[in-house]
């Protein structure tokens, strides 16, 4: 009897992959067609297939989990593509810009509000839904463009992890604002309004990003090289032992990141960017072949949580209210992009900068932190259901927003975005 409940579970299981993996097929088609991200028609396809729509897919949870692998992979393959000096040399340019960048788009998130009728608690929350750019987004579409060796994608991946960090800094903000629930941080309880342990928060998520960095440099200065040139030898016999300590060594700091209370994306991250030169290349190569499987079940499972029914009752308000975040994303985006192209025309050498316009519309696209702000809303019983389901809209049609001002502002499109097309482009 037991057997066959194994069995029964596991062909669920495979089938909701089959249909998740057809019906991303079937959006990313469309997308592409479209000359469209195909980020965004995946994100679409489990909007249609989850339990809100046709409900092909009723428990979209365990393969949520299962997909979370794939932002881990993608932000460690991110750091081990990027320069951390470029990082360095542009770094107080990047906090200052970030800093300028959430307040235009939060300032929105607060009018956009203002047209939906949210009380202040509501409209604070939405704002910081609203503010947050979705990493693992924009970071698979440089990946796929092959872009992220440019010092202006390396900005913008920056400013994008500063956001994360924001993030964090919002989620103790709403874990302090209850008196009755635990935030969302192993090391601290949330029993009270005093502002005393929103200080204390603060400092320990402070306190915990610095100690992560300093790992992450430790082991990636003194531990990792010599591994990596031990392992090296195995490599044409067993290529499986430098892909799994690869895979080991991105997860474990995905952990020690969760375990301190940040996103297990921004500890891949850092052990990826602090491996520098061929030591670098050598882990990318072992990851990069299995990153695609996990992308696409997370970006398909973010659409199976997204229920757009209850915030399309809203009614015709809701189109000025998203309007609102569309706009308030890229003129934030547009102004970086402004103050960049004035004060690094000389450190950007031999690279034409893009247009403010592109930046601005590169910054569009909300995602995970967005839900996951939203999601704590509703378990610490600051916001309804219906209000959920507003953010999740919110983020897919930010997302395929996103893709159509990209197509307009970027002409050139990437092969690998378009397989059946013959040829790129013309310039």
């Amino acid at each position: 009897m037991s057997a066959a409940l194994v069995d029964s579970a596991q062909i669920s299981f495979l089938l909701d992959l089959v249909i998740l993996a057809l019906s991303a097929l079937a959006f990313s088609l469309v997308f592409a067609r479209l000359k469209l991200t195909i980020v965004a028609g995946q994100i679409l396809a489990g909007v249609v297939v989850g339990p809100y729509v046709l409900g092909l897919v009723k428990d979209p949870l365990v393969l949520n989990e299962v997909s979370e692998i794939g932002v881990v992979l993608l932000f460690f393959i991110i750091g081990l593509e990027l320069d951390p000096a470029e990082l360095q040399k542009l770094a107080s340019k990047i906090t200052s810009l970030t800093a300028l960048e959430i307040a235009i788009s939060f300032a929105f998130g607060l009018l956009a509000s203002y047209f939906l009728g949210f009380d202040l608690l509501e409209a604070l929350i939405f704002s910081m839904a609203a503010s947050i750019t979705s990493t693992a987004i924009v970071g698979r579409i440089f990946l796929a463009k092959r872009v992220l060796n440019r010092s202006e994608s390396g900005f913008l991946i920056g400013l994008l992890v500063v956001e994360d960090m924001i993030a964090v800094g919002f989620l103790i903000v709403l874990s302090a604002l209850t008196s009755s629930n635990v935030g969302s941080f192993p090391y601290f309880e949330v029993g009270s309004t005093s502002s005393t342990i929103g200080i204390f928060a603060g400092l320990e998520a402070v306190a915990s990003g610095l100690a992560l960095i300093l790992l992450g440099y430790g082991v990636a200065r003194y531990v990792a090289p010599r591994v990596i040139n031990y392992l090296s030898y195995y490599e044409e016999e067993f290529e499986e032992i430098p892909f799994l300590f690869a895979l080991g060594l991105g997860f474990l700091f995905a952990v020690i990141a969760g375990l301190l209370g940040y996103s297990p994306g921004i500890g891949a991250f850092i052990i990826g960017l602090s491996i520098r030169g061929k030591h670098s290349r050598f882990l990318e190569q072992r990851i990069t072949p299995i990153k695609d499987l996990f992308l696409v079940l997370f970006f398909v499972s973010i659409g199976c949580l997204i229920n757009p029914l209850p915030a399309f009752s809203i009614g015709w308000v809701i189109l000025v209210a998203f309007a609102l975040l569309i706009i308030g994303k890229f003129l934030g985006g547009f102004a970086v992009g402004k103050v960049l192209q004035t004060l690094e025309r000389n450190s950007l050498v031999g690279e034409a900068l893009p247009s403010p316009k592109l930046f601005g519309a590169w910054l569009i696209p909300r995602g995970e932190f967005s839900l996951v702000i939203g999601q704590l809303g509703l378990t610490l019983g600051l916001v309804s259901q219906g209000f959920f389901s507003l953010i999740g809209v919110s983020v897919l049609v930010a997302t395929i927003a996103a893709s159509i001002l990209q197509r307009g502002l970027e002409p050139k499109i990437a092969k690998s975005d378009y397989p059946f097309r013959s040829r790129a482009d013309d310039a």
